[in-house]
């Protein structure tokens, strides 16, 4: 399947994501969508601010240095 060319069945609500097993299948396509396309735009160097202005929690339950600069560097990535 391309993900590039995906069509969601229905505009994807704003949900708090704590489980895949709340979501949909459509979207779970359309996060892995959305992914791949900020990738492409990346690799482009095309930038995309898309949580410009935007704060962004993080919870850990456990101490974890690579989980959190991975993400710390995912979220600035995308502008916050």
């Amino acid at each position: 399947m391309d993900l590039l060319a995906y069509t969601p069945q229905k505009t994807f609500s704003q949900i708090h994501l704590l489980t895949l097993a709340d979501c949909t299948c459509d979207e779970v396509m359309q996060m892995l969508s959305a992914a791949v396309k900020f990738k492409s735009l990346q690799k482009k160097g095309i930038a995309h601010e898309v949580l410009k202005g935007k704060s962004v929690g993080m919870y850990f339950t456990k101490p974890s240095a690579r989980t959190r600069v991975s993400f710390e560097v995912g979220i600035h990535q995308l502008g916050a």
